[in-house]
């Protein structure tokens, strides 16, 4: 998928803009995907205009996206009013136009430290887990076991800190499993450069091509993965979410905080192998790796695990 679809390629086929003024540029930042900003008759405020983001699917990254799902969970984001409308779809490469979303990208100092921020992030997340339903689900511990057959079909790096790391899944796993809670619209992908906060002080969230149903702990363990949070901040967010302290559901966000930082090492092994993004994944994953075993270290680790 995407194999040889160049922004041109792609401008050609959408009929909506034949015979009018099309500019683009590559926007940088995707490690999936290959985005660019394109300006239809010189942008928004002008007779026939608008300002888009193209994105085209990077090679091999059908192995783990369905793009079909992207596109769905994509269109009831913007349903629900978190997400920016897709516009159009290219196949068979599945590659979209989405409305351009003006305003300031954020970034891990952009959250961590700002109390309010944080309050609005997981506001803006209780839009979607609340009132979006969308078409797939995942189990996120098939999902894992999955990535590793891929990963040992591709012949991946296999380091010893993922080996180590995953087999302490298995009591995460068990102990998650005592207690389900009703899935929920999740995006599974929280980085900061995923939120977007507009002149009107509106934040909106990009990029859903995992989204599915899922435990909505998950989604919120992810987003504390990928940032340097305070435990003070940590706990901040669970009293946001629920309205006040649980300390049962703390304990479920912090076990998935390791579970996403192993389901993406995993991930990072094989896109080091498959991907033509110049990105060091190997890298990336071993940081994510790590952020799971600061959990396993926690001294409060084994209390998680009964609490859940």
């Amino acid at each position: 998928m995407g194999h040889g679809l160049t922004p041109d390629d792609a401008i050609a086929r959408i009929a909506d803009w034949k015979d009018k003024d099309i500019r683009w540029e590559e926007l940088g930042g995707g490690i999936t995907n290959h985005n660019y900003i394109v300006w239809v008759n010189g942008g928004w405020g002008n007779p026939g205009g608008g300002k888009y983001v193209l994105r085209v699917p990077g090679v091999g990254t059908d192995m783990f996206i369905d793009r079909d799902n992207e596109r769905e969970c994509m269109i009831e984001a913007a349903r629900v009013g978190v997400a920016p409308p897709v516009v159009h779809i290219i196949e068979p490469e599945k590659a979209m136009t989405i409305e351009f979303v003006d305003g300031e990208v954020m970034h891990q100092d952009s959250i961590v430290g700002h109390p309010d921020r944080l309050k609005q992030v997981i506001d803006t997340v209780k839009v979607f887990h609340q009132n979006a339903t969308f078409g797939n689900e995942i189990r996120l511990f098939d999902m894992i076991r999955k990535y590793r057959q891929i990963a040992k079909d591709l012949k991946t790096p296999w380091p010893d800190w993922i080996q180590t790391t995953l087999k302490a899944m298995d009591d995460v796993e068990a102990a998650t499993a005592r207690h389900p809670v009703p899935l929920a619209a999740c995006h599974n992908d929280l980085l900061s450069e995923n939120f977007i906060v507009d002149a009107d002080g509106k934040m909106w969230i990009i990029d859903w091509e995992y989204g599915g149903m899922t435990d909505p702990y998950f989604d919120l363990g992810d987003f504390v993965m990928e940032h340097p949070f305070t435990r003070d901040e940590e706990r901040l967010i669970i009293e946001t979410y629920c309205g006040a302290m649980d300390e049962r559901y703390f304990a479920r966000l912090m076990l998935y905080k390791a579970l996403s930082g192993v389901w993406w090492g995993v991930w990072a092994m094989i896109q080091h192998t498959v991907s033509q993004i110049d990105f060091d994944y190997m890298e990336w994953g071993r940081w994510r790796v790590a952020r799971a075993e600061e959990v396993i270290a926690d001294p409060d680790y084994k209390a998680w695990l009964a609490a859940v």
